[in-house]
């Protein structure tokens, strides 16, 4: 099986008319699951239907969230849509506290936590398809870093990977982080 992880984007909160995700942070979403939009409508599982089609296997789905209601919700959407479709076997989703710009504490958090996943995976693939937000540009450096290869599946369903980038250095702001990955 082919381990995918991907940030939680929120596009499969329009497309499935989540207008308050906020009041759905506790809630059971099973009802959702009927309203499930083809995967090709949503980011993350484009990319696990096509990986899984091109490489032959079954893709492994995991997903990386803030700790936004939106994101949340977002990520168990995805996670419902994933199952319902039958596009990727969906693992689950962990939050990454206080992430926000200049805040190197929860970057680095969130770096530390998607390179033990890759790793432990074995490599595996990072997704970078559901839009240019922070997560997606720091899930691509951990992919780097983890030795993942980076992915994007334009809206046509071709399947690039991103060259890999050899990183040098990290600021000394992140501390621990910069000594986990130099090991």
């Amino acid at each position: 099986m082919i381990y995918l992880l991907a940030a939680a984007g929120l596009t499969v909160l329009r497309k499935m008319g989540v207008e308050n995700p906020a009041r759905l942070v506790a809630a059971r979403l099973d009802k959702y699951a009927e309203r499930s939009p083809p995967p090709s409508e949503v980011p993350e599982l484009h990319v696990a239907e096509v990986l899984g089609r091109r490489l032959g296997e079954r893709v492994r789905l995991e997903l990386a969230a803030t700790d936004t209601p939106e994101s949340v919700v977002a990520a168990r959407l995805v996670l419902l849509c994933a199952r319902a479709s039958g596009v990727a076997e969906p693992l689950g989703f962990y939050t990454v506290k206080k992430f926000a710009p200049g805040d190197y504490q929860g970057v680095g958090e969130f770096l530390e936590l998607a390179v033990r996943k890759l790793r432990a995976a074995g490599g595996g693939y990072v997704s970078i398809t559901s839009g240019f937000n922070l997560e997606v540009v720091y899930l691509a450096l951990a992919g780097w870093l983890a030795g993942a290869r980076v992915v994007y599946v334009d809206e046509g369903g071709d399947l690039f990977e991103v060259p890999h980038v050899e990183i040098c250095g990290l600021p000394k702001d992140l501390g621990r982080l910069a000594q986990f990955i130099n090991k």
